[in-house]
C-alpha cells in the first residue's frame, strides 16, 4: 500500500518531540513534562494521519473552535452548517473517547477562541496542520501572536500531492493542465499502472463516460443515515441561529462521523462504482445521486482520506476483475476525480491566490439572477438544479458546470457573484475547491491558466445529456423563436461579444466557422438580447 510521505514525515517530527521531552525529563528531576497543543480546524477532522495518529493522549491538549463570525460571512446552506458543526462535535467526542483533552470553544470568532485558550496556557505554541484555505494561516498567526502565543504550522497529510510533487510538475510553467499532473500522480502512486504504463493502454477514458441511462433505468437505493441525538440537536441549533440562510434542513442525510463516512464509502463501492464511469456526466430529472459517490463532503472535512478512498476503490476493482463487474472506465474515472481533479484544483488554488479571487478578464458584471436563489424559472434544467440544491445542498459536477455555471457565463454574470453563490449553496464547498472550479474552469475569468477554452454550450448539450428538455417549455433546437431555449441563443451571443478573444483559439475555430456561415445572426442575437432584458 502506498504511504503518504507527508504523514510519515509529520509522525517522525512528533516522535522526535516526544523523545526530546523524555530525555529532558530523565536528565532533570525537576522537569515538568511539556504538553503539546494542537489546533484542529473544521476541515481537518482526521485521527488517521499524524499528528493524532499514534499520539499519546496524556501529552497533547487539543483546541477546536466554532466561530459564529465565520459562519455568517455568507448565508451558507443550513445543511452545510449542520454538517460542519455536527461533524466537529462528533469528532470532539471521538477524541475524548480516546483519552484526549479537548478544549472546545464556541465563540464569536477564531481570535476570541484563541485568546481564551491562551489565557489557560500562557505563551503556549499552538501546532496546526497547514490550512487548505488561503489566508487562514495568516489570520490565525496574527490572533495567536496577539494573545501572547506562537504558531507552528506542520505539513498537511490530508493530500496525496506534496509540495515537492507539485514543484516537480509545475516548475516554471505559465499554464497548467490537469491531464499531465494526473499522469505524474498516477506514476507516483502506482494507481492503475502496470510496468510503468497505464492499465488498458491509455491514461484517460473520459470519452467513454458520456452515456445516458435508458428510459426506465432503475438506480440503486440511496444510503439512509439516521441522524443521532447530537446531530438532531445541531440541526435545531442551526435552524434557530441561522433562520434566514439558504436551504432546508429537512431530510438531512450526510455522514457526520468517520463510521458513517466509511459506511457511505462501502455503499458506493457496492452499489454505484460499477456504473459510475458510463453515466458520470448524465443528468436525470428527479434523480439526485445517479451513480455518484457523494463522498466529497466527508473527504473535504477529513472524515475520509483520499488515499484510503482511492485504495478501497482499487481493491474492489481488482477483487472483481475476473468477473468484470467493474469496468476500467469506471474505476479510472473515479480515481481521476480524486487523484486528478481534486488534488489539481487544490494546488492551482494555492499557486494562484490571492490574485485569483479577483479575476474577471472577460469583464462580466451582471448581477446573479434571482432564480439562482428561488428556482423560479421556466428553464427546467436550472429550476431542477436550484430546487435540488435547496433540498440537498448538492448536485454533481455536470449540473454545476454545464447548467448553473454555463448559464451564468453566457449571461455575463460577475464571476465573483457566481463564486460566492457556489460557496453558499453547496455542502461540500470550501474556498480551495470552489474558487478554481468556478473562476477558472466554469467562468473562464482567468482566460485559461489551466483550461484551454470556455466550458460553454447551447441547449443541445443539455438535451443530449439529460431528460430535462422533455418537460421544458423551451426547445433546445431553436435559437430565434420565442420558445427557443435561452441557452442556445445566449451561446451564440456569448461567442459574438467575445469574438476578438476567442476566434483565434484553435479549439473554437470550427464553432466560429459555423457561426460565420449563418444568415440569421441578427435574429439569434435579438432573441438573446430579449432573454437578457428579462433576466436583469
Amino acid at each position: 500500500m502506498w504511504k503518504s510521505r507527508n504523514s510519515t514525515e509529520l509522525g517522525t517530527l512528533f516522535h522526535a518531540l516526544n523523545k526530546i521531552n523524555a530525555t529532558a525529563q530523565h536528565s532533570n528531576p525537576n522537569y515538568t513534562r511539556a504538553m503539546k497543543h494542537l489546533l484542529i480546524l473544521g476541515d481537518q477532522l482526521s485521527d488517521q494521519v499524524a499528528p493524532l495518529l499514534g499520539a499519546d493522549p496524556t501529552e497533547l491538549h487539543i483546541l477546536m473552535i466554532e466561530s459564529l463570525e465565520r459562519s455568517r460571512v455568507l448565508p451558507y446552506h443550513k445543511q452545510k452548517l449542520a454538517l460542519l458543526y455536527s461533524a466537529m462535535r462528533h469528532f470532539r467526542l471521538r477524541l475524548e473517547g480516546q483519552g484526549f483533552t479537548v478544549h472546545y470553544q464556541r465563540t464569536s470568532s477564531f481570535a476570541e477562541g484563541v485568546q481564551q485558550y491562551l489565557q489557560l496556557f500562557p505563551g503556549a505554541t499552538l501546532h496546526l496542520l497547514e490550512p487548505a484555505e488561503w489566508g487562514t494561516e495568516q489570520a490565525l498567526r496574527a490572533a495567536v501572536t496577539a494573545a501572547g502565543g506562537s504558531l507552528a504550522v506542520l505539513p498537511n497529510p490530508l493530500w496525496l500531492c506534496t509540495d515537492a510533487d507539485w514543484q516537480q510538475y509545475a516548475g516554471d510553467k505559465k499554464q497548467f493542465r490537469m491531464e499531465f499532473f494526473y499522469r505524474q500522480m498516477r506514476r507516483k502512486t502506482g494507481y492503475l499502472m502496470e510496468n510503468g504504463q497505464p492499465v488498458g493502454g491509455q491514461w484517460n477514458f473520459d470519452a467513454e463516460n458520456r452515456k445516458v441511462p435508458p428510459t426506465g433505468h432503475r438506480f440503486p437505493p440511496k444510503l439512509e443515515l439516521e441522524p443521532d441525538a447530537l446531530t438532531l440537536e445541531t440541526i435545531a441549533w442551526v435552524e434557530s441561529s441561522f433562520p434566514s440562510h439558504f436551504g432546508t434542513l429537512e431530510n438531512f442525510n450526510w455522514a457526520v462521523t468517520r463510521e458513517q463516512a466509511l459506511q457511505a464509502l462501502e455503499h458506493f463501492l457496492q452499489h454505484r462504482l460499477a456504473n459510475f464511469g458510463p453515466f458520470e456526466d448524465a443528468m436525470q430529472e428527479g434523480e439526485e445521486q445517479l451513480y455518484h459517490s457523494l463522498l466529497s463532503p466527508a473527504l473535504n472535512l477529513g472524515l475520509l482520506t483520499p488515499q484510503e478512498v482511492c485504495e478501497a476503490a482499487l481493491e474492489r476493482y481488482h477483487a472483481s476483475k475476473m468477473l468484470g463487474d467493474i469496468p476500467l472506465e469506471s474505476i479510472e474515472g473515479f480515481i481521476r476525480q480524486i487523484l486528478g481533479w481534486r488534488e489539481f484544483m487544490f494546488r492551482v488554488y494555492r499557486n494562484k491566490m490571492p490574485e485569483f479571487k479577483n479575476e474577471n478578464q472577460l469583464e462580466q458584471h451582471q448581477n446573479l439572477p434571482d432564480f439562482y436563489w428561488t428556482g423560479q424559472t421556466e428553464m427546467r434544467c436550472l429550476s431542477s438544479a436550484v430546487l435540488q440544491l435547496e433540498r440537498r445542498g448538492h448536485t454533481h459536477h455536470i449540473p454545476r458546470l454545464m447548467v448553473l455555471g454555463n448559464f451564468a457565463l453566457l449571461a455575463g454574470v460577475s464571476p465573483q457573484q457566481v463564486n460566492d453563490w457556489f460557496l453558499t449553496t453547496f455542502v461540500d464547498a470550501f474556498d480551495w475547491v470552489v474558487t478554481p472550479n468556478v473562476l477558472g474552469m466554469s467562468q473562464f475569468a482567468d482566460m485559461g491558466s489551466f483550461t484551454s477554452k470556455p466550458y460553454v454550450s447551447g441547449g443541445a448539450y443539455i438535451s443530449r445529456m439529460s431528460n430535462h428538455c422533455k418537460s421544458c417549455i423551451y426547445d433546445p433546437k431553436k435559437t430565434t423563436q420565442d420558445d427557443a431555449c435561452p441557452f442556445s441563443s445566449l451561446y451564440w451571443h456569448f461567442l459574438e461579444r467575445h469574438k476578438t478573444r476567442f476566434q483565434s483559439n484553435v479549439r473554437m475555430s470550427l464553432v466560429y466557422a459555423n457561426w460565420n456561415k449563418r444568415s440569421d445572426q441578427d435574429l439569434v442575437l435579438a432573441r438573446a438580447e430579449s432573454v437578457l432584458e428579462h433576466l436583469f
